[in-house]
Parts: structure tokens; sequence; C-alpha cells
């Protein structure tokens, strides 16, 4: 007879799951409402593009995709890719993406709620600090949009939710569910690089101080380091494993083992129109401008440690790193010039501190509704201040302006009725939303089709019908087309006949 195992779940962790699909019902719907009222995100199309192109640009491939930006927010659209050859607004409205983020959303919001009732924080406080998080005007947006901010921030909670049950509670499947969040958190951003080291140091401090800890290793003068080092193997071998695997992916498919660090498309190449803050005194207070909403949670919480009277222990040091690292990280980016220092790089104190809320109230014994009361109230003022801020700032109303680039939907509407069966060559750097709206994408040729690079440097001589260039300057400088040939554009080249103008792009038909 087979074996069947029946997986009984407690009436606290059903309510847990109906709360995080809640979330997801909501994220979903506000991401419909972002898509009909057209507040798509270029950074988030663009994710959806690299998923668009796997099943819509010949030859159909995963390599398609392409090895700049970290996979995942492109694989786990490629389902609604797929449906989208039946509706193809699945996939332009940004309805896949949002699917996605608001998955991750309800995540965070599963993971908060298990940890508090796993850490014995009244319900009823958890349910009320995980809600004000999660309906929180920025987490909300960040949820339905389709960016990688969010899913990073649940697999960053879930990081430190499960850090602070096994600073707690020990046990090695805390490390286990550490060690694939920190898979799938490299899979969305490059940043959980630092963020590990930064966690893995506060893990052995951890180690090196906690009472628990000692009764699991001898006196003798390394045994503390090798169970350091057996902890951090299950940890972070998987991480480390999976970045090795990304390099390899590199090496054998361009050539390059660090393509998507400094190619052509890259953060790196990208990094030379960042504006100069000038250097680390500017950097400062161009910082502080953006930062310091995101930085109260982080702060209330070691209020928090200050009235339950446990400021001063070596915990302290751990949530300071695991909450604020990353921000110290992007600073120095931002002031060497490696970061456009975007309000959404430096949201994560906000999110992060969250993963730690549960072992803060836990450690606060009679002082847990006091604590429950002021995090609570914080909270509030915060949905305030984003819900104002979306309205009224235009710092943190920032990503809403960095949209699609305007008139794609023009410029593809243009090549479904005057160029059919023409072969349009165009770089998908600035043009990826146009392309997600043309209807025969077969008879394009973009940045992932194998005679990309041989048509841009002979459109003649590889019978290219007509060619797109977006303006020249800022993000039109980074097309392949405009580096080829830096004078098309204004100045013209005798291959080429303008054909007309839509918006910044210019449309060329080529003379043979």
């Amino acid at each position: 007879m087979p074996i069947t195992t029946k997986i009984k779940l407690s009436k606290e962790e059903k309510i847990e799951w109906a709360c995080a699909v809640a979330i997801f019902t909501i994220e979903l719907g506000l991401g419909i409402w972002l898509g009909k009222h057209k507040i798509l995100l270029g950074d988030a199309m663009s994710r959806t593009a690299n998923a668009f192109y796997v099943l819509f640009s010949r030859p159909y491939r995963l390599t398609s995709m392409g090895l700049v930006w970290n996979p995942l927010p492109s694989v786990l659209q490629l389902p609604f890719v797929w449906l989208s050859k039946w509706n193809r607004n699945i996939v332009t409205s940004g309805f896949s993406m949002s699917c996605v983020t608001a998955v991750f959303a309800s995540w965070s919001v599963k993971a908060l709620l298990g940890t508090f009732r796993k850490l014995h924080v009244n319900r009823m406080t958890s349910y009320i600090i995980t809600f004000l998080y999660a309906l929180n005007p920025y987490v909300l947006f960040y949820g339905a949009n389709g960016m990688s901010e969010n899913m990073m921030s649940a697999a960053g909670i879930q990081i430190l939710c499960s850090l602070s049950l096994w600073m707690r509670k020990g046990g090695a499947s805390h490390l286990i569910a550490m060690a694939f969040s920190f898979v799938i958190m490299f899979l969305v951003r490059y940043e959980a690089v630092p963020f590990a080291i930064f966690v893995a140091i506060g893990m052995a401090i951890h180690m090196l101080v906690s009472p628990r800890e000692k009764k699991y290793y001898s006196a003798h003068k390394l045994e503390p380091l090798w169970y350091i080092e057996g902890s951090f193997w299950i940890t972070f071998l998987p991480i480390i494993y999976t970045v090795l695997v990304w390099i390899l992916y590199n090496w054998s498919i361009t050539g390059n083992p660090l393509y998507f660090m400094n190619s052509g498309y890259s953060m790196s190449a990208y990094s030379a129109y960042y504006s100069d803050y000038g250097g680390m005194a500017g950097a400062i207070l161009f910082v502080f401008k953006r930062v310091w909403p995101f930085l109260i949670y982080g702060i209330t919480l070691f209020v928090m440690k200050a009235i339950g009277g446990k400021l001063f222990k070596y915990d302290s040091i751990v949530i300071f790193l695991s909450c604020f690292g990353m921000t110290i990280f992007t600073f120095f980016m931002i002031s060497a010039g490696k970061s456009g220092g975007y309000v959404r790089y430096l949201m994560y104190p906000m999110m992060f501190a969250m993963g730690f809320v549960p072992y803060v109230i836990n450690a606060g014994k009679s002082q847990k509704k006091r604590m429950s009361y002021i995090f609570m109230g914080v909270q509030i003022l915060m949905i305030g201040f984003f819900a104002w801020a979306f309205k009224y700032s235009s710092l943190f109303r920032e990503d809403i302006l960095l949209g699609i680039p305007a008139h794609s939907e023009q410029l593809a509407n243009y090549i479904n009725d005057h160029l059919r069966n023409e072969y349009v060559l165009m770089d998908s750097y600035r043009t990826y939303y146009t392309i997600m709206n043309v209807d025969d994408v077969d008879h394009l040729i973009i940045s992932c089709s194998p005679n990309f690079d041989e048509c841009v440097s002979d459109p003649v001589g590889n019978h290219v019908d007509y060619i797109v260039v977006p303006q020249i300057g800022s993000y039109g400088n980074m097309d392949a087309l405009n580096i080829a040939w830096p004078n098309l554009y204004y100045g013209g080249e005798l291959w080429a006949q303008e054909v007309t103008d839509i918006g910044e792009f210019r449309v060329y038909k080529v003379k043979r």
C-alpha cells in the first residue's frame, strides 16, 4: 500500500495562511489597478520583457533572458508569458509581474506571523503589527509593482525571522531555512552577497558570546572556530554554490565569467551616468534625506530593547548589522559613484527590522505590552507619512516617475501598421516595451537575437530593412546602435534614410 503523509495544520497556522492569501489578493488588486492606469515601472517591465524574449524571440531559448539582471523575477513569469500567446495583455498590463511580487508580499506576512507564534507573542498583537507593516503604502506599492525590491525584502524578512528563532531556540532547521532564503535573495538581487556577510558576522558574534551556544563546543581554542565553520557551511553553502553556478553560466555562454558585472548592459557600465554626489560628505546629506524614514523601524527596535532592559546585550550588535548593514553598504556605493542612489535602494532597513520585531518583543518580559504599543504607534505614524509622501514628496514619488519609455506603444503600433514583414533592428535596452507590443516579434532583430552583433556592425550586409534608435543622451548612450554609429541619430549615415520620429525614437530605412 502506498504510504501517504497528511499534513495537519493547527488553527493558528490556518489563520496565518488565510492572512497571507488576503495580502496576496490586496497586492494583486493594486497591481491590476496600477496596470489599468499605466503606472508601469521601467525596471519591473524590463524583467517581464526578459521572460518575454524567451518564448517570443527565435530561436526560443532560456539564454534570451540575458545575464545581467538576476534571473528569478523573470523565470517566475514564464508561465504567464506562455499564456500571453493568447492574450498579450497578461504581460503588457503588468499583471504577470504583479502576481510574482504579490506572492512574495504574502510570504513575508506568513514568515512574520509564524515567527510571532513560535516566540509566543500575543496573537492579536502579532496580527496588528504584521498588517500595519503589510498595509504601509510603501510596502503595498512595492508588493504590487513587480519590482525586485519587494522580493528581496521578503527573503530578508524570512532570513532574519529564521535567524532570530535560531538565536532564541537553536536548531539546524532555522539555518536551513536561512540557507535557501539566501539563494532566493541572490537570484533576485546581487546585494544578497553583502547582506549575507553582515548576517554571517552577526551569527559569529552570537556563537562566540551566547551561553547557550557555548555548550556545543569545548574549551579547546580552535573548537569555537570549527563550530562557527560548521554552522556557516549549513547556512551559506547553497548561496556560494549558486553564485559559482551563475559565474559559470556567464563564462560558458559569453566567455566572460563576470559578464553580469562588467558588460555593456551591466550596472558597472550604467554607473558612468550616475551623478557625482560630492564624495563622502555630499553622500551623507544625499543619503540621509532619502533614508531617514526607513531607519525609524530599526531605531524603534533599540528603543524597545532599552525599555526591556536589553539594550546593552550582544544581540544588539547582531540586530544592528542585520538591519543597517545594507544601508552602510549602499552609502559607500553611492559615495563612490557606483550606485544611482534611488530611494528604493535605501528602503531595506524598514523591512529587515520587521524580521526582529517578534524576537525583541519576546525578550521584553513584563514590558511586552508596552513595547508592542510603542511599535504599533510608530507604524501608524509611518503609514501616515508615506501616504503623504506618495502624494506630495518628489523624493518618495521618484519611482512612479521612472516608468516605461514614453511613446513605446506608438512605436509598436507604427511597426505593426507600416513595417509588417520587414526586418527591424533595435537594441532592447530602451525598446523593451515596444517589443512586447509588436505583433510579429519573429521579424525583429533584438539584443538576444543570434545575429544581433553582426547586424549592428553591418546593417546593409546583413539585410536589415529598418533600424530604430533612441535619442542620444543619458540612457540612449548605452544603446548598441548609438555606440556603433554615434553620428546616426543627429548627423545621419549614408546607408540610412530617416523615416519618422516617434518621441525619443527615430526609425531609419536601410538603403541597399
